[in-house]
């Protein structure tokens, strides 16, 4: 049945219980107080009686009349109020028995000493003085019946106030027994529970794979997550309890007043560094725990990003090549048959000029169709074979031929190798050709000067070193080594800020090359080295 009630119901019961004693201890003690003052004084009253009757008596003998008959008056009133007052069948056995009869002998010992105040009877005298001293022995017996009486209901009281205190320490005893140490129980277990749930909580949050971040009412953050110091590059102690998360996102974004907070959100970062980058955010209540106001779900996206350019870069690709491979289907047959037309002509006219003009339009008619064939090769699948780097190069160099010149750009080659690598030599064309257009974008946009671009490609005992280097006027970031990263172009027009990158993946990737770049001679050197 006790175990039915709930905590709080028992601990109301205990603490009523206790209260219910530490009164009945309070009315006891005051009892107690009471009864002792009320015997004090009436041990007292039967003890000046003592002192009265000797006093009667000696005021008796040397006639000190005054003083006898305030004594007179004195020990009748007390006698009085004593005689008034409950009395246990011992004391009046001692007041009215048969064998003290204390009242009747204070009434005559009284009696005689009134007698002698109001006459100065000399009997009376006598009579006081003799019954002096057993009087005081009778009086005596009284004094200590009153003591005895008073002790015992001391004792009373004190007996009262032990159980008092026995029921007191039971109580007590009960209520750690089965109240506090019941409640000690659930409290440990709760807080082992609460310990472990937070434990479990904590393991889930720092073993995300996504940065977590709490804030607070006052938006300031609570938890910050390894993956949050992996992403923003902060620490956690610089992090929490401070409102600091509006460093983390750029400040066009005000998502903390937006009203899609709990929608998905793709928007863009800041870490430590200032460097800004894409990341996959959403919100959430933190449902129970009211001191946490915000839980932010944070995936930094810049691989995704980063995948879904070389995706986008790999299919513009796939679809220039086949663009181009239906180019060149539909234009073969027409050049073919002008080329045929010229053949037909030279063979029917003797004319000079004629004949010049034909075999011109024929140099042109090849041109196109080996135009075609470059391009139609440049963007078409190959399978990774043995190659020199020189078949690559001159690849890429078909490509930009026309674009070095129409803008003037002095081409200069030093070229001397005869080792071959294995390998995709498109891949190794794609590089040449990213390196050498950037170079020319920089020269339009800049208008330099007798533009220039330098390819030497040499053996080594452990590589072959492929060199390109222009007169743009060098890498303007730094450090220069951060123009091989995702979305780091510096381009004026439009990028895709991948180029490079894609240029390093695949030297280091495919070649298990190296690939550097550094400022010289005013402008951009870039190295690539080739393993045997």
């Amino acid at each position: 049945m006790f175990e039915s009630l709930s905590f709080t119901k028992r601990y109301i019961l205990a603490l009523t219980l206790i209260a219910g004693l530490s009164l009945l201890a309070f009315f006891n003690l005051s009892k107690l107080l009471s009864i002792q003052s009320n015997d004090a004084k009436i041990v007292n009253l039967s003890g000046n009686q003592k002192i009265i009757a000797r006093e009667i008596a000696f005021f008796a003998i040397y006639y000190k009349i005054k003083k006898l008959n305030r004594n007179i008056q004195y020990m009748e009133e007390t006698h009085k109020k004593l005689l008034a007052l409950p009395m246990s069948k011992e004391l009046s056995e001692v007041y009215f028995g048969a064998k003290i009869n204390l009242n009747q002998k204070v009434k005559d010992y009284l009696f005689h000493a009134k007698i002698f105040y109001t006459n100065r009877d000399g009997e009376s005298q006598n009579y006081v003085l003799r019954n002096s001293e057993p009087l005081l022995i009778d009086l005596e017996k009284a004094v200590k019946v009153y003591i005895k009486e008073a002790e015992a209901n001391t004792r009373k009281v004190q007996q009262v106030e032990t159980f008092i205190m026995v029921c007191t320490l039971i109580t007590l005893l009960f209520e750690a027994l089965f109240i506090f140490m019941p409640a000690n129980r659930k409290i440990n277990k709760r807080t082992n529970d609460l310990i472990r749930e937070k434990e479990f909580s904590n393991a889930v949050i720092e073993s995300s794979t996504n940065a977590i971040i709490t804030l607070d009412s006052h938006l300031n953050i609570r938890t910050f997550n390894k993956e949050a110091e992996n992403i923003f590059k902060y620490t956690k102690e610089e992090m929490l309890n401070n409102a600091f998360f509006d460093k983390l996102i750029s400040k066009e974004y005000d998502i903390l007043n937006s009203d899609h907070t709990k929608e998905v959100q793709e928007v863009e970062a800041v870490n430590k560094m200032g460097k800004k980058f894409p990341i996959r955010i959403s919100f959430g209540s933190s449902g129970e725990n009211n001191d946490i106001a915000i839980v932010a779900n944070i995936q930094d996206i810049s691989k995704e990003k980063l995948n879904d350019k070389i995706l986008q870069q790999q299919s513009k690709f796939a679809a220039l090549g086949e663009m181009i491979a239906i180019i060149a289907h539909q234009w073969r047959q027409p050049l073919a048959q002008l080329n045929f037309n010229c053949m037909y002509i030279r063979k029917k006219t003797k004319d000079p000029e004629i004949l010049k003009e034909a075999q011109s339009n024929e140099d042109i008619i090849q041109f196109m169709s080996e135009t075609i064939t470059n391009f139609q090769d440049f963007y078409k699948k190959t399978d990774n074979t043995v190659f020199n780097p020189i078949v690559s190069i001159e690849q890429a160099l078909k490509i930009v031929d026309s674009i070095l010149r129409l803008h003037e750009v002095q081409l200069k080659k030093e070229i001397d190798s005869k080792i071959k690598i294995y390998g995709n030599s498109n891949s190794l064309a794609h590089i040449v050709l990213s390196i050498i257009q950037n170079s020319i974008d920089i020269m339009k946009v800049d208008e330099i000067e007798n533009p220039s671009i330098s390819i030497s490609l040499k053996d080594t005992k452990e590589y072959i070193v492929l060199t390109i280097s222009d007169n743009a006027g060098g890498i303007k970031g730094q450090p220069i080594e951060d123009i091989f990263k995702a979305f780091n172009s510096k381009k004026e027009k439009s990028s895709t800020g991948i180029g490079l990158y894609m240029c390093k993946m695949i030297i280091t990737n495919q070649f298990k090359g190296v690939i550097t770049a550094k400022n010289r001679d005013n402008g951009a050197e870039f190295t690539i080295l080739l393993p045997h």
